[in-house]
This record gives C-alpha cells, sequence and structure tokens, in this order.
C-alpha cells in the first residue's frame, strides 16, 4: 500500500520533487548586519534568533540575541529589507549583558507578543514586555527577575491548557573541570528553571514543585511536543554531557494533565541518549501520526524515528549523519558540532526537509570547510541525500542559531543562521532567502481563544487523495532560537486541499473543506477561517482579546476609528472612540453571552469580531 501511494506522489509532484533547492545570502542587501560575539570562552555558544510579529502588521521581524555584541531587533519592511528598530523598541536596555538565546510569546495575552531573552552566568534572564506601540519594557515583578545562572535556550508552551503561556529554560553548567591538556573531565549540572502563568501574565518558579528541573543535567535544548498524543504539551529537554557519571541523558517529562505533574519516561521510550545535546527539531518523518526528534551532537546527530514501543535512532540509515568525513578530524579533535536545527519542506514537494547549522567549539578552527552548515533534501522515501554545496547553503563560518520563517510570504521557507565567528572578518550572519522554484503550499496560523493566543501546541492535518501531513505548532528552541510559529504545507502540484484539521490543545477539533492552496490564512479557534493572506490588511489589523472575556476587553488596532457592541438581536449596547494601539472597554453593565464588535476604521473600512462574555 505504502508503494502504491509512493507511486502516486511521484505521478502528482512531478517536477516539483526534483527542483534544485537554491539558498541565497540576502543578509547585507536585505538590511540584517549582526553577529553575536562570543562572550564565555568556556563555553563558546552565543547567538539566538526568533521570527515573530511583533508589530501585528502580519510580516515576522527578527530578534537577534549578541553574546557580548548588543542584541537586535529588525522591523521586516515588507519588501524584502529589514530596519533596525532597537534604540526606538527599547531594546538597548540590554546593552552589556551578554545575552544567550530569545524566545517569543503573548505572556499576558493582550494580543501583542513578548520576548523573553537568557544570559550567561552571572546575569539574570529577562522578559520584555510588548506595549503595542512599538517599544518594549523591562518585566521586574516576575519570578525570575533575581534568577542568575547560565541560560541558554528557552521555549512557552501551555501545560495546564489555561490559555496563558508557561516557560521552560535550560541552565547550562556553571563550572567544569580541564586537565592541563584541554580534556574536559567532569561538569557540574544545573538545575533547570519551569515558570508557570498565574493566569495575570505574571510568572512562578514551580520547577522543583514539578520535578522538572533535571537536577543532574547541563540542558542546552528544549521544546514542548505532544509525543504520546494525548493532546496535552509534554517537555523534551537536550542535555550536553549526558554520558557523563552522573550527568543526565536526554530528558522526556510526559505531562499527567488534567493532573498538574509530570512523570520522566525517557528511559522507556529509548529517548534518553547520552550525548552532547544541543538543539532540537520535530517531524513526522515515518507518517504514522507521531512525532519524530532530532538532537544535534558532537560529530553524528540523533535521529530518534518512533515505533511500536518507543523511538529507535536511524540518523546514519537514513543519511543524516552530519559528521567530518576527514580523518584528521579525530586527530585534532576539532569534530563536527550540530546545534541549531529544523525540519522543513525547503522545496514544497510534500515532504520535510532537515537543515543544521554547524560550528566548531573552537574559534581558531583550522579547516572551517569541515564544518559547514548542512542541508539534507528527503527523498520521499524516509531517506535523505545532503545538498548543502549545490544548494549555496554550506557557508564555512562558526554558526549557532538557526531559525527559519517565510519572511517574504512568497510561500517557500527561508532561513536565517546567526554567526558567531570573530576570526575571518565576517561581519554579518546569514539570512538565506529560498529562491527555489517550488511547489504550491498552504501556511496556516492558528490564534487561540480559549487556548493561548500563539497557538502553540496546536496540531494541523493536511488531507489530499493521496497523503495526510501533519505539523505541530510551537515554540522549540532549535538552538537558542524560535521558528515561525505558522504551520507550513508543500503541496507539490496540488492547487486544493480536500481538508484541513486543527486540533487545539485539550483535544477539540475543527475541520475545514476545499481550501485553495497558495495561500495564508488564519484559524481563530471557534471562529473559522478569519484571515486569508496578508493583502487583508483591514481584517489583519484589529484583534480582541481576551476572548471570552468576563469584565473587561481591549481592542488591539493598527489604526483610529469608532467601535460598536451588539447583542444577538441587534441592539447596540457599547460604543466609543478606537485608538490606534489598544483601546481598553469596560463591560460590567452587560450580561453574559455572544456579542458581535463593529470596528469602523479611519480610511472607511469595517471589520466585525464575535466574541462572548463569560
Amino acid at each position: 500500500m505504502r508503494f502504491i501511494l509512493v507511486c502516486f506522489l511521484v505521478l502528482i509532484y512531478g517536477a516539483s520533487s526534483h527542483a534544485q533547492v537554491v539558498l541565497t545570502n540576502v543578509s547585507q542587501i536585505g538590511g540584517v548586519w549582526h553577529r553575536a560575539v562570543l562572550s564565555d570562552s568556556a563555553m563558546p555558544a552565543q547567538g539566538g534568533a526568533a521570527w515573530f510579529d511583533y508589530n501585528n502588521d502580519g510580516w515576522y521581524d527578527l530578534y537577534l540575541t549578541g553574546g557580548e555584541a548588543p542584541d537586535v531587533l529588525y522591523s521586516n519592511n515588507g519588501d524584502g529589507t529589514f530596519t533596525d528598530m532597537s534604540l526606538i523598541a527599547g531594546i538597548t536596555i540590554l546593552d552589556n549583558r551578554q545575552t544567550n538565546g530569545v524566545t517569543s510569546g503573548d505572556v499576558n495575552r493582550d494580543g501583542w507578543n513578548d520576548l523573553f531573552i537568557t544570559t550567561t552566568k552571572n546575569f539574570p534572564n529577562y522578559l520584555l514586555l510588548n506595549n503595542g506601540d512599538g517599544t518594549f519594557s523591562l518585566a521586574s515583578n516576575w519570578a525570575g527577575s533575581e534568577h542568575a545562572a547560565n541560560s541558554f535556550s528557552a521555549s512557552f508552551g501551555d501545560v495546564d491548557l489555561d490559555g496563558w503561556l508557561d516557560l521552560y529554560v535550560c541552565n547550562w553548567s556553571r563550572n567544569m573541570e580541564v586537565t592541563t591538556s584541554g580534556p574536559i573531565v567532569s561538569v557540574d549540572s544545573e538545575s533547570n528553571y519551569f515558570y508557570m502563568n498565574d493566569g495575570e501574565g505574571l510568572l512562578q518558579s514551580r520547577a522543583v514543585e514539578l520535578d522538572i528541573d533535571d537536577s543532574l543535567g547541563c540542558a542546552l535544548g528544549v521544546m514542548f511536543t505532544d509525543y504520546d498524543n494525548d493532546n496535552d504539551q509534554d517537555i523534551f529537554v537536550a542535555n550536553d554531557f549526558g554520558f557523563f557519571n552522573g550527568n543526565s541523558p536526554n530528558r522526556m517529562f510526559r505531562n499527567n494533565y488534567p493532573n498538574l505533574s509530570f512523570s520522566e519516561v525517557s528511559a522507556g521510550l529509548g529517548l534518553d541518549q547520552e550525548m552532547n545535546g544541543m538543539g532540537v527539531a520535530k517531524a513526522d518523518l515515518n507518517e504514522d501520526g507521531v512525532l519524530d526528534y532530532l538532537v544535534t551532537n558532537i560529530r553524528t546527530d540523533r535521529l530518534m524515528i518512533s515505533g511500536f514501543s518507543g523511538y529507535d535512532e536511524e540518523a546514519v540509515l537514513r543519511g543524516i549523519q552530519n559528521d567530518s568525513v576527514w580523518l584528521q578530524d579525530l586527530i585534532s579533535r576539532d569534530w563536527n558540532v550540530g546545534w541549531g536545527a529544523g525540519f522543513l519542506d525547503i522545496d514544497n514537494d510534500a515532504d520535510e526537509d532537515l537543515v543544521v547549522a554547524n560550528g566548531s567549539l573552537s574559534y581558531n578552527f583550522p579547516h572551517p570547510t569541515l564544518d559547514s552548515n548542512k542541508l539534507f533534501l528527503n527523498d520521499g522515501h524516509g531517506g535523505f541525500t545532503e545538498a548543502s554545496f549545490a544548494s549555496g547553503f554550506s557557508d564555512t563560518y562558526i554558526s549557532r542559531a538557526l531559525a527559519y520563517c517565510d519572511y517574504d510570504l512568497d510561500g517557500d521557507l527561508d532561513v536565517f543562521v546567526g554567526i558567531t565567528d570573530s576570526l575571518t572578518g565576517v561581519s554579518t550572519s546569514f539570512l538565506y532567502r529560498n529562491d527555489t522554484q517550488v511547489g504550491d503550499y498552504l501556511q496556516v496560523k492558528a490564534t487561540g481563544v480559549q487556548n493561548n493566543p500563539n497557538g502553540i501546541g496546536v496540531k494541523v492535518l493536511v488531507y489530499t487523495d493521496v497523503l495526510i501531513q501533519m505539523r505541530e505548532i510551537g515554540g522549540e528552541s532549535s538552538f537558542n532560537s524560535q521558528h515561525w510559529q505558522v504551520a507550513h504545507f508543500g503541496v507539490g502540484g496540488l492547487h486544493q486541499i480536500d481538508s484541513i484539521q486543527v486540533v487545539w490543545p485539550g483535544g477539540n477539533s475543527e475541520w475545514f473543506y476545499e481550501i485553495m492552496t497558495n495561500q495564508f490564512i488564519e484559524v481563530v479557534e471557534g471562529q473559522g477561517i478569519l484571515i486569508t493572506g496578508i493583502d487583508n490588511v483591514a481584517e489583519n489589523s484589529v484583534k480582541t482579546f481576551p476572548n471570552p472575556f468576563s469584565t473587561s476587553f481591549s481592542i488591539h488596532a493598527n489604526d483610529h476609528g469608532y467601535y460598536r457592541l451588539f447583542d444577538s438581536k441587534g441592539n447596540l449596547v457599547l460604543s466609543g472612540n478606537l485608538k490606534t494601539g489598544r483601546t481598553d472597554v469596560e463591560s460590567n453593565s452587560i450580561e453574559s453571552g455572544g456579542y458581535l464588535l463593529s470596528v469602523e476604521l479611519s480610511d472607511g473600512n469595517i471589520v466585525t469580531r464575535k466574541i462572548i462574555k463569560q
């Protein structure tokens, strides 16, 4: 049966499945002038990247951490270029903080994406709240404001499914013993942080209480993911030095929702790999409806494929070896080192490929061509072929961060790779624009109402006559980084999808039928497909949060105007002037039930929203 399906796919996807992948570095012409600078010789791993829409204009912006260099917020201009908005946005408050990783999410459910920044050793981590006017403010009244560690990757998720984002933070060792000849002989572990959202946007420390601090680990990568398909978010942690006596290997913490507790299950699943775990990535490679996981490593990465009783390691078997082919590499100890990674359908041929950022631990790496970044193309049968040099992706500098996004919204995925090299004179990291002649696509953004507004934990499934594709929207860290939170599907030569299924955390599903391809759609929980395409400016410019609401709600608009609220009988119950940015509406005077909000913008466009008072 599988052979028949593959034959159908070959016939349908035809030329698109053999398209030559072309990735063009456009960082300088795009205005992305930035690279991270080493701030810790004991752990040369600075540099993070996050794709997120900080100003709600529909274009995805880019935040870069810098190590000893300043962080930068690049605003997407919508024409393939970016503008440095760091000073205007207030990001310069983090100058001289030695930053590592970054992740983004709407922590306080006000409709604007906030930022969480991790740092090295003696600095606390930082939560930056989005003010909705193009600026950020430093949050000081949260549990981690005084927690100093050696933090790297972090990720947002919602473990209790209350619609408010929680946060997991990886902490690496602050102490190691090194012999005079150089080899590391012991590494002290460091407990991780976990912060639960109190439902008002404040984060409370709960890692020890829930026994997910992994006090014997040296964590570098993390993702929230539903490995067991029970519609809640589990936590997968990649640990460095997992092979040292007394140190933790990689960990999978199973969420026992609705009980607020976790069980460590990695050993029983075969996920307890003892390795130098760095970054993480996920995909359903064997198309069994269960996610598979990649963890980058020093030398060969580990690819964990789901089976009947757990996971089997299949990196070499499937052609994702990702290590040096040079014998002298073993002598010099300058081994191939993987960091950020991501599965993505880079050529839109209906299977997921793999990109990995590689970079030596040594900044005087003598042969950087041995350690180039890697692109592995999926052959449609579960195997991979390396296409790094042929595609233009094989830069030979010291890479760390990796995050993908369709930043120019042309239907194919682009890739940012963060550079921390300081010897060769390279001045910028690499922004790779995808110039491949690709097939058709569908992009799905999920906005939660009862669930978290970022759609983290949502599964999106695309159904056609010949295949089913699944994506899980997440805030996974790659390494120190975050991909865009949109489900991207390549569909080869198909111009219409039979149906898509959106599975919200908790298990509720919504179905949509006969969806045309080659578009970006937004599914709002309980409200259907709300936004189609970036050109629908009026629809994209108005959001309401929270929904449902109790005593008040906020309208967020990119223009000023007037709002009216009607009850189910069409009676006007509230009205008022609308400001550009955030307008708060008190609703104590109205009864519980469903309402229609009508917003008239100054340019004459009218936008309507269905909202519910609890």
